[in-house]
């Protein structure tokens, strides 16, 4: 999946409104079933932005976040010395590889909180971790 923009979301005519596209949106996100890095509320109708599945990585082009289940999450994980030991295997099978991102990812990573899951990210995106599309 390409970054997609609010605008081609509302074509889908799955939403009335573009409110009523925008609460679902930051109401999956606060569940952890969906993520992505902006906030939906100012963004623009045709502003692309990265969006993510809980369960599926689907066929995006980029990987600057991945969920663990919030049961899995203890708060040492985001200790330096301990990310790459316990993030990677989460970041593997999320993305069905068997190979590392680069050598700082896991320290560059922020945190954000959902219900169901929580999400691990890259505040800005590296073209390092974008994967070409089949």
């Amino acid at each position: 999946m390409k970054p997609l923009t609010l605008l081609q979301m509302l074509e889908t005519k799955h939403y009335n409104s573009i409110l009523q596209l925008k609460l679902s949106l930051i109401r999956f996100k606060n569940k952890g079933t969906l993520f992505f890095k902006e906030d939906i509320s100012g963004l623009d109708f045709d502003q692309p932005f990265e969006f993510y599945f809980s369960i599926t990585k689907g066929c995006i082009c980029y990987q600057n976040a991945f969920p663990i289940p919030a049961s899995f999450y203890r708060r040492w994980m985001m200790k330096d010395t301990n990310r790459l030991h316990t993030l990677l295997p989460y970041y593997q099978s999320y993305y069905e590889t068997t190979q590392e991102p680069g050598e700082d990812y896991f320290h560059s990573l922020s945190i954000f909180k959902g219900e169901q899951f929580i999400w691990f990210y890259q505040k800005k995106e590296s073209a390092e971790n974008e994967v070409d599309s089949v």
